[in-house]
């Protein structure tokens, strides 16, 4: 047996490629994956947070616009799952969200 490989608990080509997609009944999961998503939202606010990343996109903090959006996401989603559903994962929605304009009331 090669003593070197024994020493690897994980495959070192995973730092370079990332995790290795876990897989579900429903769909594989890439963990670190990331997609293109499109959202419109108010002029003011966006202008607001290019502002603000452009402020503290140097040292110490190397800010992104895409970051500062995970972060405000992941936060939404971690307090709705507090507040409608125990702290739990929401479930897996059996279907893509439908887009287009949105239905009036």
């Amino acid at each position: 047996m090669n003593r070197r490989r024994a020493s690897l608990d994980h495959d070192p080509l995973d730092l370079v490629l990332g995790e290795p997609p876990r897989v579900t009944r429903e769909r594989i999961v890439a963990p670190d994956r990331k997609t293109r998503a499109t959202f419109h939202l108010p002029v003011s606010l966006v202008e607001e947070a290019r502002n603000a990343t452009v402020a503290l996109s140097g040292p110490p903090m190397r800010l992104t616009l895409a970051k500062l959006v995970e972060d405000g996401v992941r936060r939404e989603v971690e307090r709705l799952r507090e507040q409608h559903n125990n702290g739990d994962p929401f479930p897996t929605r059996s279907a893509d969200l439908v887009g287009g304009r949105p239905i009036r009331a």
